[in-house]
């Protein structure tokens, strides 16, 4: 049995001698880049760490115990180094299949191309170990790939690897951030080589390309954001983000494209990792239908397979919305109707919604009727109100805001990006609770329930959606004719409101809105009234939906829309809010 001890015997120019051995083998054992580094914690990581997991940054996929991740650690002798290996792989594709229509492709990123990199790197520091105790044979190693105790990325910087780039890769000076990563704690007292002095300078290119903002400060990550976590999701996805993925199937490679340290890299050193264009840039419509066998006969050796094939089957059809595939409607449509996962369902209506067309109309209508799950009827009834915008697009804009002479409001589409935007806001404190209340130069844009900053998540995705390049900016002042109208409703003194607004929404939308703002003071209406007084009384989930994107409740009051029956139904400050509310204006639904 090997009692723990500081390390092997031998002496300082044995292990020189052995370390320079390990160096020269390096390429020989498959291995691009090696490093040498101290066992020590990495204690200033610790603080770094726990703000990560305070702020929600954290994927989910690390190791839970902040301890263990940053005190290297052997079984059965005490770690006094740690060695660093990077394999690189190919960022180009040689003849690359193109989408045309009809046949539309997906990709994956480029960590997923060619054999799974988990075992690629495996079987190097296998070669590796097998290398060290050759030679020592009473060496105690531990080894481990991505989801091992430690920080990959901080054992690779410690070892002289590369630098932390600001998009939170390591980037070697030879070889860019391609590369995978992996590392070995041993007890041998190999002398340390020294980090890499370079870094990224005054760029920011990798944080101003994230398509999510994922990237919130110069290496910070909200990983709850990034694109390459949210495709290895298996539940719904929010529409900001199946927007911004695009066609990707699993993974994300921006920020590492337009990064310049990358700038003509690619490397082909390992045919393992040699990617099959028809595997990594897959078309879309066969996957919908695919087995678990063929997905295993197909995907199988990749890493992008791990998560099995739900994620990447409900990416593919968000891909067919993006694209806007017409004829996807027909599959797309059997998957809204059919499919036994409630996530592939929900993500169907939203693309059909997106792609439009009369066929998708019927098959959003024939779900509506079977639909049981919630969160699938919210996204049929969203993807029916989506729907219906698309069909009033080319309508005049006094269309749009017609049916409403008290609601005054801005219609800037969604798509726009303006310059930079100042939304002002302010708080009041109310009888349902805090608000928080939002303008913008042109009028009042958002009233959010919550305080600031419990809901500054929300506003942010809000505004980077609606408005564009913003900041926030708090400004009691310029909000204080809406807080005292506020007050004097919550006061039971008022009964309408006179304030400028900045409505930010869809023609449709703002049909609906407008209809809601005619609702009188102490009434109760139905959703199937609001249809009706649209012009439009087929599209009652439509109404529903767009009734749930109201950004100024209250001033819009979409608190007076009941159920058919009279009874109070979803609301988004809670049906205690909403009853409070009717019960300030005098009228409470029957239950």
């Amino acid at each position: 049995m090997m009692h723990e001890h500081a390390c092997v015997s031998g002496s300082a120019s044995y292990w020189d001698t052995l370390k320079q051995e390990i160096q020269e083998a390096a390429p020989s054992l498959g291995i691009d880049s090696i490093g040498f580094a101290s066992a020590d914690p990495f204690v200033s990581l610790k603080s770094i760490l726990e703000e990560h997991r305070a702020k929600g940054y954290e994927s989910g996929f690390e190791e839970p115990d902040i301890e263990k991740r940053i005190h290297p650690a052997l079984d059965g002798a005490k770690p006094a180094s740690l060695i660093a290996i990077a394999v690189a792989y190919p960022s180009k594709l040689k003849n690359p299949p193109k989408s045309e229509p009809g046949r539309y492709r997906g990709i994956l990123a480029r960590s997923a191309w060619g054999r799974d990199y988990h075992q690629v790197l495996r079987e190097a520091m296998e070669r590796l170990e097998a290398f060290i105790r050759e030679r020592v044979p009473e060496a105690v190693i531990k080894s481990m790939v991505d989801t091992g105790e430690l920080v990959d990325r901080a054992v690779a910087e410690r070892a002289g690897i590369g630098f932390s780039g600001k998009n939170c890769a390591i980037i070697s000076p030879e070889l860019g951030s391609w590369i995978y990563l992996g590392e070995l704690v041993t007890n041998i007292p190999f002398q340390p080589d020294q980090p890499v002095t370079d870094g990224c300078g005054e760029c920011t290119k990798c944080i101003d390309a994230c398509p999510t903002g994922a990237l919130v400060g110069p290496g910070q990550l909200n990983a709850q954001r990034c694109i390459s976590f949210l495709t290895q999701t298996k539940g719904f996805l929010d529409e900001e983000f199946m927007l911004k993925i695009g066609n990707r199937l699993y993974g994300c490679d921006t920020c590492q494209i337009v990064c310049p340290k990358n700038r003509g890299l690619n490397w082909d050193r390992h045919p393992e990792l040699t990617p099959d264009p028809e595997i990594v840039k897959p078309l879309l419509l066969p996957l919908l239908d695919m087995s678990n066998r063929e997905f295993k006969e197909r995907f199988g050796s990749s890493s992008a397979a791990w998560r099995g094939k739900k994620p990447i089957q409900r990416n593919a059809v968000i891909a067919l919305g993006n694209f806007k595939d017409i004829t996807a409607v027909p599959q797309l449509a059997e998957v809204l109707l059919s499919d036994p996962r409630p996530e592939l369902r929900g993500t169907a209506a939203w693309a059909l919604s997106r792609i439009g067309g009369e066929d998708a109309m019927k098959a959003i209508n024939d779900a509506s009727e079977k639909e049981q799950h919630e969160k699938v009827k919210e996204m049929i009834g969203q993807a029916a109100s989506a729907l219906m915008e698309h069909q009033s697009q080319n309508m005049p804009e006094q269309h749009a805001l017609s049916g409403s002479r008290k609601l005054q409001g801005t219609v800037v589409p969604h798509t726009e990006h303006p310059d930079q935007r100042t939304i002002y806001y302010d708080e009041l404190d109310s009888p349902i609770g805090i608000l928080t209340v939002c303008s913008t130069e042109q009028g009042l844009c958002r009233i959010e329930f919550g305080a600031y900053d419990v809901k500054q998540a929300v506003l942010q995705q809000w505004a980077r959606t609606r408005v564009g390049e913003y900041g926030f900016a708090r400004d009691p002042e310029r909000l204080a004719e809406a807080m005292q109208q506020l007050r004097e409703y919550f006061a039971g003194t008022r009964t309408g409101f006179d304030l400028q607004l900045d409505l930010r929404g869809t023609p449709f939308q703002l049909q609906v809105w407008g209809a809601l703002a005619d609702i009188s003071y102490g009434d109760v209406v139905s959703y199937t009234t609001i249809a009706e007084a649209i012009g439009r009384p087929m599209a009652v989930r439509a109404v529903g939906g767009a009734n749930n994107k109201n950004p100024l409740p209250i001033v819009i009051p979409c608190h007076r829309v009941a159920g058919k029956d009279g009874s109070l139904v979803g609301y988004a400050g809670g049906l205690q809010a909403k009853a409070e509310l009717l019960s300030i204006e005098g009228r409470l639904p029957k239950k």
